[in-house]
């Protein structure tokens, strides 16, 4: 989409937001110190770090039904937009592979599964299922009511399966690394071709409810374009939010949250947590217009998927190169290298934050520059 075109000020926040914390989450200065809140927790429980991917996923599925039916109503037709849905989820899959791969790109052993491979098969399905639901019932009250059924049973559906399927070796119903259906399924598909020799957080079974979380953002986005009243979308946001996160804490019960898994306890807390946040961002920049301190997230966040393809490269890449530090006498790499030299002394165990942030602001300088030229590198 063109700029001009339909948008809202909270969407580009709420992305940016969550591109800055990915940013900072994947590019510490100092591995020692890095904040507890910004490690992705070992296996059950929530951290902030494990808020950035269901956050991605949750705006992602939010402005699809923004971008269809802006399509739709200049006259496109359906197999148009099918074929651009297609097409787009399988560039953001390519280029998942090639992060995957840089820089020596050895098929017998690249990862298959990744982060924007799940976007793009989450985008893939989740678009199709609005574009065909909105094909089927007219009236909204029954597409929202369609698109929460199928919410709701993705995420029975992986509750079931993962309880009361048995994994030859295992007693049914394993919910730890070793012994779970997730991981017997990755094994025995994608063995030598996930993030570690045993497991993969993005892997086949658990894009399943990854889907759901996108699904609840589609349905997000069906009421943000609604003609209601402000009062009745912030009431529905509200009230939605309020009880995605009540239905988490019961599910937390039975399904703990865990991000490797994608829990659906995880999928009804990080989405109602998501709910919230655009509320409150759609609150201070659509209805108060009050959002001109939040710029700089606008403007990483209008260039999202650029961002995370070049940030993790250079991370793959200009971060790894191998410094000699003359004090030390040690090797290092330069980002560990930069941070002990330049952030450590005056930091007091501060200096992987530091860092971050610094990483982060570097973006927002970088993008605020295409964004006063109005320059947009989108897929």
């Amino acid at each position: 989409m063109k700029q001009n075109s339909l948008r809202f000020e909270c969407i580009d926040i709420f992305r940016g937001l969550t591109m800055a914390l990915m940013i900072m989450v994947s590019n510490p200065g100092n591995p020692a110190n890095i904040p507890p809140q910004f490690k992705h927790a070992s296996w059950n429980g929530v951290t902030i770090a494990d808020l950035v991917f269901p956050f991605f996923i949750f705006i992602m599925g939010v402005v699809v039904p923004i971008s269809i039916n802006h399509r739709l109503e200049k006259g496109t037709s359906r197999a148009a937009i099918t074929r651009h849905i297609f097409g787009r989820s399988s560039s953001i899959f390519l280029l998942g592979l090639i992060l995957n791969g840089f820089p020596f790109f050895d098929l017998s052993v690249i990862r298959i599964p990744g982060v924007l491979q799940r976007i793009a098969v989450v985008y893939l399905v989740s678009a199709l299922i609005y574009l065909l639901i909105r094909s089927i019932f007219k009236k909204e009250v029954f597409q929202i009511s369609a698109q929460l059924l199928t919410s709701a049973l993705l995420l029975t559906l992986y509750y079931l399966l993962l309880k009361y399927i048995h994994v030859p070796g295992y007693d049914k119903g394993i919910m730890e690394l070793q012994g779970n259906l997730v991981q017997y399924i990755d094994l025995k598909f994608l063995h030598g071709h996930l993030y570690s020799p045993n497991w993969d957080p993005e892997g086949i079974l658990s894009t399943i409810p990854a889907l759901s979380s996108g699904i609840i953002g589609v349905i997000a986005g069906m009421i943000l374009t609604r003609p209601y009243s402000r009062l009745i979308k912030m009431s529905i946001f509200v009230g939605s939010g309020t009880l995605l996160l009540l239905s988490a804490t019961f599910f937390n019960s039975i399904f703990p949250y865990n991000k490797n898994l994608w829990s659906s306890s995880f999928v009804l807390l990080t989405s109602g947590l998501g709910v919230l946040l655009l509320t409150f961002f759609y609150l201070v920049t659509d209805i108060l217009k009050s959002g001109r301190f939040l710029m700089p997230f606008k403007v990483i966040g209008a260039n999202a998927i650029f961002i995370y393809f070049t940030s993790q490269l250079m991370g793959a890449s200009l971060w790894l190169i191998p410094i000699h530090d003359s004090v030390s006498g040690k090797t290092m790499t330069f980002r560990i290298w930069f941070t002990e030299r330049l952030i450590s002394p005056w930091a007091h165990g501060l200096d992987s934050l530091y860092f971050s942030v610094s990483y982060v602001i570097f973006w927002m300088v970088i993008m605020g520059f295409f964004h006063l030229r109005k320059i947009y590198i989108r897929l």
